[in-house]
């Protein structure tokens, strides 16, 4: 019996072998192309060389790949059959073999049936072929190498015929491969046929895609001038057959990871349909955050890092089904990369990384996720629907993805207000844009009504400093003046630079006219100038000279690239998994934020800093091409992802001597070569958000100024202590080491002093049933209360303590009284929010905050009284 290692390789040695293709690698599973959120066909890697956009590089032109593809997240999805089937899966490997206008159906149709009888030895009475209903040519082909004709099916549009993939594109027919696993697998209908059903007896194991067409947008099809061939067969279903199975989660593919499952769970596989659903979601899901991880991806709350956190989160819900503890996910990796690793390398070089992603992720979630399930109960016991707003609660409180929201709904005969859903979600980020706009213009009347009446205006700032420009209108304001011109040298806040900032005045020198621009925003393509009016009355129509600050402009310029520069440094030191989540750039520093699962490392920061200093100074220029947005996304150019981009982009690069060592989307104004960066200096790094991190960079003046105050700051310590430079660390850390010292003997003494004060608090409690009642207010600070604490409540035994000082309160309570109902966490929080504070904790020990000493008598006497209803004075 063929192993799925084996079929693999034999598929790729077939091709390379016997019909000269070139094997190419897997790409990753996240694709160059920003507008795709993963791989999902091995095709899409060639999509530039099908396109005519980029030479084939292969001789002869054909190549063959196994290619990782995950299906977890958008229209391609079916994430919710994904474990309820036997053959759905969120990852899976994608054979093929491609030809770029070299040969065609005459050629590879052969090839495929000799491979599946031949190599694989598959039963040929088993297959069943399916073409494109008027595709004879086909017909006639698999006829002539030995199919009888009544088990080639013809297919409509639906089924055999690929493309285009958008309103317009290359397209053709196509060939499938089907497997026969016989009647007992039926689904019992008299009909049931390969041309008639899709129940689990029919198996598609190949397709060979013929693109010859080209659709236009009115739908009109014409021949392509060279004519290419695409096929996929998903290893798993090609696995499943050889061996024998019916499911592709019993092929040694997957087997031993649900074995793994099976041992960790205690529930063996084939128990119950409801834990094998468990099982094989879990195993599914397992494989498939391991190689995401491995590819870069972080788990997140938008695009890929969205679907990597709910095909996990997921995962996590079922283990819990099974009666399993969080964290146990990460386990599995281990047993995922023996299995996968030798195909698949990366996956031994990043699995310490992918354990520590799934682990962290599991006890982030593990946080939120009985709460979340509490409020679904409620749901789930009323018999209620999950309104919108619930469901989004759910998902920002708690954790819960919406699709797991549905999926739990659903298996509870409930529905979930997905609509509501969107509002609240669209409503949260109306808040948080609202919060933190600084202008805040796009929705308002007088400026769309402005944009409409003068139309757009006419950007220059990218070659020009000043231009002649005419006022074509104003917005008045509070102490200032929004001014439209018709063209501009001035850049508007965009893709996190800030704008630009100078004069706008008459051409006698400011004599008639004179604005000073604060800042220029745009609202759609209007350009806003936001002014303070110097010199001038009745400006509309008036002809001005718009001069930008330069000065400002070129160390904005600077900044800018140095973002560019940062993030290609970040990924040669930190790898693939990098990417852009926002960026900040003024005159005087650039802020870049980025998705990394953990703190860079001092050695890494050293490491990213000196490889950015060192291309400075290599002679790297910086250029900038305007291209349409797909021939931009085919030359590798990185996009930030979930950025919207029009049809034509602007793509800045870094070169030197045809080396390119940065490629980006980007309408920012940038340095015209490396060297006017003169220095970079990185002087923060930190998180922002789970999987987010921010690194502070300052360049040219900015890092010189910064650099000579640090040295200005230690040059007045080694005055201090009278020591060079160089041994002021060492003097610090003595003095450091001494002030502990003497903090321990201070802390000693406290901790004594409040003993003794204590001690003679021992009589003042009060008998109560059970026990010991101590409450009272003491003037001592936060750490005697806690040592006092421990003391009273060691002494007294069976006891209730309640100290309360003018900052802090605490609590302890004994066992045999929680077991009546006292709360030490209870307590706490009643003291504390009766004062303005906040606090609490266990039953048996709590602290808070005490804010409003003021109120400490009333709230401790109300205590004391509940206290005793409970534990009545004996």
């Amino acid at each position: 019996m063929l192993s799925g290692n084996e079929i693999r390789k034999l598929y790729l040695d077939y091709f390379k072998d016997k019909r000269q293709h070139t094997v190419v690698e897997s790409s990753s599973l996240v694709p160059d192309n920003p507008t795709v959120l993963l791989t999902t066909a091995g095709m899409l890697q060639f999509l530039p060389i099908f396109l005519g956009i980029q030479d084939c590089p292969y001789d002869p032109a054909r190549a063959t790949s196994c290619q990782k593809c995950a299906r977890a997240g958008g229209k391609d999805s079916d994430i919710e059959n994904v474990g309820r089937t036997p053959r759905h899966h969120t990852f899976f490997e994608m054979l093929g073999n491609f030809s770029f206008g070299d040969y065609y159906k005459k050629e590879v149709i052969p090839w495929a049936w000799e491979f599946v009888t031949e190599v694989l030895k598959l039963d040929k009475d088993r297959l069943w072929i399916t073409i494109f209903e008027t595709d004879d040519e086909a017909f006639e082909i698999w006829r002539s190498i030995g199919v009888p004709a009544e088990r080639i099916k013809r297919k409509g549009k639906k089924d055999n015929f690929w493309g285009p993939p958008g309103a317009s594109g290359s397209c053709g027919p196509c060939s499938e491969i089907h497997y026969d696993l016989g009647e007992q697998y039926s689904c019992g209908h008299p009909n049931c046929g390969i041309d008639t059903c899709e129940c689990d007896r029919w198996v598609e194991i190949w397709n060979l895609v013929f693109t010859e067409l080209f659709q236009d947008e009115e739908g009109n099809q014409s021949p392509l001038e060279k004519k290419n061939v695409d096929t996929g067969m998903g290893l798993e279903r090609i696995t499943m057959v050889c061996q024998g199975v019916a499911s592709t989660f019993e092929t040694d593919l997957l087997k031993p990871i649900m074995d793994e499952v099976s041992k960790m769970s205690g529930v063996p596989y084939k128990k119950s349909e409801k834990t094998d659903i468990s099982l094989r979601i879990i195993t599914d899901h397992a494989r498939c955050v391991t190689f995401l991880i491995s590819d870069g991806v972080i788990p997140g709350n938008e695009g890929r890092s969205y679907v990597l956190r709910m095909i996990l989160r997921r995962a996590l819900r079922h283990g819990k089904i099974l009666g399993m503890d969080l964290p146990f996910l990460y386990k599995l990796v281990d047993v995922i990369v023996k299995h996968y690793g030798e195909a698949y390398p990366e996956l031994v070089k990043n699995k310490q990384k992918v354990i520590d992603t799934i682990k962290a992720e599991e006890e982030r979630f593990n946080k939120t996720l009985d709460r979340g399930y509490k409020l679904l109960d409620e749901f789930i016991s009323a018999k209620k629907d999950i309104d919108g707003e619930s469901a989004f609660r759910l998902y920002d409180t708690f954790g819960f993805p919406l699709e797991l929201t549905k999926e739990i709904a659903e298996e509870n005969g409930l529905k979930v207000d997905e609509a509501g859903y969107k509002v609240a979600m669209q409503e949260q980020k109306d808040r948080a844009k609202a919060a933190t706009a600084k202008i805040s213009v796009t929705g308002d009347i007088k400026y769309a009504n402005l944009e409409r009446e003068i139309g757009s205006t006419e950007f220059v700032g990218y070659t020009e400093n000043e231009c002649s420009a005419k006022i074509l209108g104003i917005i008045e304001g509070d102490g200032y003046v929004d001014v439209a011109l018709n063209k501009t040298p001035f850049y508007a806040e965009c893709g996190g630079q800030v704008g630009d900032s100078g004069i706008i005045e008459d051409a006698k020198g400011g004599q008639e006219i004179k604005l000073e621009v604060l800042t220029t925003f745009k609202v759609n393509d209007l350009y806003v100038h936001r002014c303070k009016v110097i010199n001038g009355d009745d400006l509309i129509g008036k002809e001005v000279v718009a001069k930008i600050d330069v000065a400002r402009r070129e160390e904005i310029r600077v900044h800018h690239t140095s973002a560019h520069l940062l993030q290609a440094a970040l990924v040669k030191v930190l790898g693939d998994e990098v990417k852009q989540a926002g960026s900040y750039v003024d005159e005087n520093r650039m802020r870049f934020d980025f998705t990394f699962p953990r703190a860079m490392t001092a050695d890494e920061i050293v490491k990213v800093e000196n490889i950015m200093n060192a291309q400075i100074g290599e002679g790297y220029k910086i250029e900038t091409q305007v291209m349409g947005i797909k021939e931009a996304e085919l030359t590798g150019a990185t996009a930030l992802f979930g950025e919207k981009y029009g049809d034509t982009v602007r793509v800045v690069s870094i070169v030197k001597d045809g080396e390119c060592i940065s490629k980006e989307f980007c309408a920012g104004t940038h340095a015209r070569e490396l060297k006017d960066l003169r220095l970079v200096k990185i002087v923060s790094e930190s998180a922002i958000a789970a999987g987010t991190r921010r690194i502070e960079v300052f360049v040219s003046k900015a890092a010189l100024e910064y650099l000579n105050e640090k040295s200005s700051e230690l040059d007045k310590l080694s005055t201090k202590f009278k020591s060079h430079f160089n041994e002021v660390v060492e003097r610090v850390d003595k003095l450091t080491d001494e002030n502990r010292e003497l903090q321990k003997k201070i802390e000693k003494l406290e901790e004594e002093n409040a003993r003794n004060k204590f001690s003679t608090f021992i009589s003042k409690a009060q008998d109560i049933d059970g026990g010991k009642l101590f409450i009272t207010k003491v003037a001592v600070n936060a750490n005697a209360i806690k040592v006092g604490l421990e003391f009273l409540s060691n002494k007294l035994g069976d006891s209730i303590v309640v100290l309360a000082g003018e900052t802090t309160v605490a609590v302890k309570v004994s066992d045999n009284f929680i077991k009546r109902g006292v709360n030490a966490g209870q307590i706490v929080g009643e003291i504390a929010r009766a004062t303005g504070a906040n606090g609490g904790g266990r039953p048996n020990f709590a602290q808070g905050g005490v804010k409003d000493s003021s109120k400490l008598d009333e709230i401790l006497a109300k205590v004391e009284n509940d206290i005793k209803s409970l534990a009545p004075v004996s």
